[in-house]
């Protein structure tokens, strides 16, 4: 009987060492669940972690596909989508670096300044949430803002030029839908001569293009002979219609020679030959132009102004203008030497004149003097 009591006694102080075992394990691991629990929580307490977390994701790829919505704006014609993406991934390289924005920071709430190398693409936030367990309050990623202000402002060009003239932007030319505004105004070189003759207007035509990246633009210019042309204070609006046939520029040089030498001498009535000296220069007149009656009423009073002789120095001639078929206006100054009584004596004198075809030959129309 001894024997059996002893046995039941060490069986139970087995059994007893077995739970208190099983108690202590359970013990430690509750322990070690609430200490690893209570460091979690520390960790996540602390505000690098999400920092960490977030920029271990952060990729060119996320940031260029955020920007990329920009791209709907941009004039792809002149920039196509794969040029502005390369353009984005050229200037977002990697490297990323953050900085805390102190003036956005609060106890529960902090921004931080993205920078990819030097360049500022963005900026994230992060917040304390609720208060666990352990009375800490973990950080956590809310939102992020991705913006490249040096890259993603956009741009419009605008350039103004004559009709006809081919603009050209990175080496795309610009087609009427980028022509924005349309001014007309009289060459001034032919104000006294609108409301007589129909004549050309100076067309210019504004061209606006983009927006596009702020990439580096080469915008050129081509006139009316497909070469390159820069419109600024010194451009002579008078060449877009001057005369350029080589031909035409002999034939009217011809012409106007002889005609001034012929005009001088009518009008200085040289060596008081008046009506002989009419009969000669009437020739080169278009018959019953206002030039023609103006020439021949002042005849009668020649007889009281003459020269003993008149000598052409020198005929400068600075614009022939086609007006239209057969039609040409001619700027040109002239220097005359007048013998008289008291010596030679030089004028100088200005004028613009309608020379015409007519058949075969140039005729003088008209004759103004400024």
């Amino acid at each position: 009987m001894a024997k059996k009591g002893q046995k039941n006694k060490g069986m139970g102080f087995a059994i007893f060492m077995v739970i208190y075992a099983v108690l202590g394990l359970a013990g430690s691991f509750l322990g070690l669940k609430w200490f690893w629990g209570f460091m979690e929580g520390y960790e996540a307490s602390r505000p690098h972690v999400a920092i960490d977390a977030y920029m271990q994701k952060l990729s060119r790829d996320r940031i260029v596909e955020s920007c990329s919505g920009a791209l709907e704006n941009v004039d792809m014609n002149i920039q196509s989508e794969e040029e502005c993406l390369g353009y984005l991934y050229d200037c977002v390289r990697g490297d990323f670096s953050y900085a805390r924005k102190a003036s956005a920071c609060t106890e529960t709430s902090q921004t931080y300044v993205l920078r990819s190398g030097d360049l500022v693409v963005g900026s994230f936030t992060i917040e304390a949430g609720a208060e666990d367990q352990y009375g800490f309050r973990p950080w956590r990623f809310v939102e992020e803002s991705f913006q490249l202000p040096d890259l993603m402002g956009t741009e419009t060009i605008s350039v103004t030029v004559p009709e006809g003239f081919g603009v050209y932007v990175n080496g795309v030319q610009l087609d009427d839908s980028y022509i924005t505004n349309q001014e007309s105004r009289e060459f001034e070189i032919l104000e006294f001569f609108y409301g007589t003759y129909d004549l050309p207007e100076l067309v210019l035509l504004t061209y606006e293009a983009g927006p596009f990246l702020n990439a580096e633009f080469e915008i050129e210019v081509y006139d009316l002979n497909g070469k390159p042309f820069t419109m600024d204070e010194n451009f002579d609006e008078n060449t877009l219609i001057a005369v350029t046939d080589t031909d035409k520029i002999n034939k009217l040089d011809t012409f106007l020679d002889k005609f001034i030498d012929i005009y001088v001498v009518f009008a200085g009535c040289a060596n008081d030959a008046r009506f002989k000296n009419y009969e000669r220069v009437i020739q080169y007149v278009v018959p019953g132009s206002n030039l023609a009656r103006r020439m021949e009423e002042a005849l009668d009073g020649m007889q009281f102004a003459q020269s003993r002789g008149d000598e052409v120095e020198e005929i400068q001639v600075h614009h022939y203008i086609q007006l239209t078929d057969g039609k040409y206006m001619c700027d040109v100054t002239y220097k005359v030497n007048t013998l008289g009584h008291e010596g030679v004596v030089q004028t100088t004198t200005n004028v613009k004149m309608i020379i015409v075809q007519s058949g075969n030959k140039l005729l003088v129309e008209s004759m103004i003097g400024y």
